[in-house]
C-alpha cells in the first residue's frame, strides 16, 4: 500500500507504475468482511499476514454523537522503511453502512467506494495515506492522526477496520509485511449520578494554594469526578485540532466561565490548564459532570486568585529535584534519591520545566501544542543559591515545543559558581513574583 505496488506482473517493466500506490491504495482494502475481506496482500506478497513480528493498532475513544474526534492509526515493525494504511468506519448493526465521516488532514486523504475523492455523500469512505505520509526511510513505526466526525444522532456501536503495509521500500511489491485489525466503540453514555465537589485547587508545579496565572497547570482534588476505579489520561487520539480536550470522560472544568484544557482525571483528581484569559483577581472554578446534557451536574464554585505570572518549577516528586533533562535526553537529579537520574556539572546545558510564566509572544491559547520555540513576554531572572545568575547562562525561556502550552522550558548553562556534591537551590523571579523554595539541582562531585 505504500510504495511501488505493481497491479500485475506485466507492469514490472513500467517504472512509472512503481509508485502508483504511494498515493494510496484503491478502496476496499481494509479487510472488512462485508467488502469481501480484501486487504493489502491483494497486491503485496511474500510474507504471512499478521505474522506476529509487527503490529497495527487503532486508538479511538467512545464517541459523542456529531462531535469531531481523533482516530490514531499506529503501524509498527522493526525492519520496515516505508508505511501505508487504509481505514473505514461502519455501523456495527449494518457493516455495509458508513459510520460518520473522515476529514482530509496532513496524514491522510479520503476516497469513496467508487474511487472518487471525498465528500462521499453517503458512500462508504476510506481514509488512507498519500505519498508524503508514507515516511520513506523512517524505521520502527508510523503514526497517522485522522479526524472523524461520528454519526448524529447516536447510531449504536461503530466498527473500524484497517489494514497496514510495513514496506521494505524496495520499489516492488514483494517482501512487505501486511497487517489487519479492527476495533469497536460505542456512543459515550454520560450518566454520572454524583454531583462533583471540589475540596482543593493546587498550583500544578508547586502544589501550593496559588496564586495562579493564565495558562498555568493546576490540580483539583475532590469527589465525584469519575466513578471509582475509572480514569482518563489525554493521549494522541484525544488531541483534536492540535489541542488538548476541554471535555473528557463526561467531565469538564470551567475557570471564570471558560472551559479548561484537561490532561488527566480520576474519581478524586483532575489535572487541567487555566484558560488564556486576561482576568486578574478572584475567579470561580467549577467541575461539571455530563456537560451540556439534560442530566448535567455542577459543583459549587471555588474561587482562585489570578495574577500576571506565578512561576514554579516542576519537581521529580517526592524529591526537591527540578524536572529537567540534559542535551542527550538523560534526566537530571540526585542518583542517591532517584537512581535513573544523574547529577549535573558546571558548563552542562540543561532544559528545566516550569509553569505559570504567563503570556508568550505570540500568544498561544491554553490546550494548544506549539511546534517550535515561543518565548515568554515577561523576562525572568534565575537565582542560584540566592544570587542572580548571569543572564548569558539563560539560553531560552518559553514554551516547550510539542507539549501543552502550560509547560514552559528554561534552558540554562550550569554556572561556574555551582557547588559540587550538594543540592543547589534554583528559583525563578519574574516581575514581583519569586517561585517557591525547595527546588534544587544536584551538582555531581
Amino acid at each position: 500500500m505504500t510504495r511501488g505496488i505493481l497491479l500485475t506482473v506485466f507492469l514490472a517493466a513500467a517504472p512509472t507504475a512503481a509508485l502508483a500506490f504511494s498515493n494510496g491504495p484503491v478502496p476496499e482494502r481494509t479487510g472488512a468482511p462485508v467488502d469481501g475481506g480484501i486487504n493489502c496482500s491483494a497486491c503485496h506478497r511474500g510474507n504471512a499476514i499478521n505474522d506476529g513480528i509487527g503490529r497495527l493498532t487503532i486508538l479511538v475513544r467512545d464517541y459523542r454523537p456529531g462531535v469531531k474526534q481523533r482516530v490514531r492509526v499506529v503501524l509498527e515493525h522493526p525492519e520496515a522503511q516505508r508505511w501505508g494504511f487504509q481505514i473505514t468506519a461502519r455501523l456495527a448493526g449494518n457493516p455495509a453502512q458508513q459510520a460518520g465521516t473522515f476529514a482530509v488532514t496532513d496524514s491522510n486523504q479520503v476516497r469513496c467506494a467508487d474511487g472518487t475523492a471525498a465528500p462521499c455523500n453517503g458512500q462508504r469512505e476510506f481514509a488512507e495515506h498519500f505519498a508524503r505520509s508514507t515516511y520513506p526511510g523512517q524505521r520502527g513505526r508510523a503514526v497517522w492522526d485522522l479526524e472523524w466526525t461520528p454519526p448524529s444522532p447516536a447510531s449504536g456501536e461503530v466498527i473500524f477496520y484497517a489494514a497496514g503495509n510495513a514496506a521494505n521500500n524496495n520499489a516492488i511489491n514483494t517482501g512487505d509485511f501486511i497487517y489487519t485489525t479492527s476495533t469497536t466503540i460505542a456512543a459515550q453514555n454520560c450518566n454520572l449520578t454524583t454531583a462533583p465537589r471540589i475540596s482543593s485547587i493546587r498550583h500544578g508545579a508547586s502544589f501550593l494554594d496559588g496564586p495562579y496565572a493564565m495558562n498555568t497547570m493546576i490540580t483539583l482534588g475532590g469527589t465525584g469526578f469519575q466513578r471509582p476505579g475509572q480514569s482518563f489520561t489525554a493521549e494522541g487520539q484525544d488531541l483534536v485540532d492540535n489541542r488538548f480536550p476541554a471535555e473528557a470522560s463526561c467531565v469538564a472544568v470551567e475557570v471564570a466561565g471558560r472551559r479548561a484544557a484537561l490532561t488527566y482525571l480520576d474519581a478524586g483528581q483532575i489535572n487541567a490548564q487555566i484558560p488564556t484569559i486576561g482576568d486578574l483577581g478572584p475567579v470561580p472554578v467549577r467541575v461539571i459532570a455530563n456537560p451540556g446534557l439534560p442530566n448535567e451536574l455542577r459543583s459549587d464554585a471555588v474561587n482562585i486568585t489570578l495574577v500576571e505570572n506565578a512561576p514554579a518549577f516542576f519537581r521529580l516528586l517526592p524529591t526537591p529535584c527540578i524536572a529537567g533533562v540534559f542535551q542527550d535526553g538523560a534526566v537530571t537529579g540526585d542518583p542517591s534519591l532517584l537512581p535513573f537520574t544523574k547529577g549535573a556539572k558546571a558548563g552542562d546545558i540543561l532544559s528545566l520545566y516550569a509553569t505559570g510564566l504567563g503570556v508568550t509572544e505570540p500568544v498561544y491559547q491554553a490546550g494548544e501544542i506549539p511546534g517550535g520555540p515561543v518565548e515568554v513576554k515577561m523576562p525572568i531572572q534565575l537565582e542560584w543559591n540566592g544570587v542572580v545568575m548571569d543572564s548569558r547562562d539563560i539560553l531560552y525561556v518559553g514554551l516547550a515545543p510539542g507539549n501543552i502550552t502550560g509547560l514552559y522550558q528554561i534552558n540554562i548553562r550550569v554556572p561556574a559558581v555551582a557547588r559540587a556534591n550538594i543540592h543547589n537551590q534554583l528559583r525563578i523571579r519574574q516581575g514581583s513574583r519569586l517561585s517557591p523554595e525547595n527546588t534544587t539541582l544536584y551538582i555531581a562531585p
